[in-house]
C-alpha cells in the first residue's frame, strides 16, 4: 500500500476539530474540569490544533491505494 489510509486523516481531523472547539472556547469545559485546569486545557488544545492541522496538511500530500471511510 502506498501513501495513508485516509480513515487516519479522518480520525486527526475529528479530533483537531475537537481540540479546536475547546480551544477557541466553543465546548464549555465548566463543570466538566476543575477551573484551575480550564487555561491550561485550553492553551494544550489550540497547540495540539495547530500542530494536527500541520500533520493532516502533509499527509494529504500522500496518495493511497485504499479507499476513505465514506466512499465505497
Amino acid at each position: 500500500m502506498n501513501g495513508i489510509d485516509p480513515k487516519w486523516v479522518m480520525w486527526l481531523g475529528v479530533a483537531v476539530t475537537v481540540e479546536q472547539a475547546i480551544g477557541h472556547g466553543t465546548i464549555s469545559l465548566t463543570n466538566a474540569i476543575p477551573a484551575t485546569w480550564i487555561p491550561i486545557v485550553t492553551t494544550w488544545s489550540n497547540l495540539l490544533a495547530f500542530c494536527g492541522t500541520a500533520v493532516m496538511t502533509a499527509l494529504s500530500a500522500y496518495s493511497s491505494s485504499a479507499k476513505g471511510p465514506l466512499i465505497k
